[in-house]
């Protein structure tokens, strides 16, 4: 798992971007981070979460509690489609069975 992990100076350092950013996007419940030896790191999943984040921030200029409700509506999203996607799967059963 250790493997897996990518200290947060580094993705800071990397993306130019503070530690604040970072922490707050925690504290909205955006990404987790983990903490081994007292270093923050963060998993290469939620590194995949964080980079649209920092382009809504850095190119949309785009304010933390932007990015929550953006990120609230793109879920809300991916539910709906997930839905239609099971209703239509069910809907191509029932018209096979007549």
């Amino acid at each position: 798992m250790e493997n897996n992990l990518i200290s947060i100076e580094d993705i800071c350092s990397f993306y130019n971007i503070e530690m604040n950013f970072v922490r707050s996007l925690e504290e909205f419940g955006l990404v987790q981070t983990t903490i081994l030896k007292k270093t923050v790191f963060l998993n290469t999943e939620e590194l995949t979460k964080l980079e649209p984040y920092i382009r809504l921030s850095k190119e949309l200029e785009i304010n933390l509690e932007g990015i929550h409700a953006v990120a609230q509506l793109l879920n809300q999203l991916q539910k709906m489609q997930s839905e239609v996607l099971a209703l239509r799967n069910e809907l191509k059963f029932y018209h096979h069975l007549h």
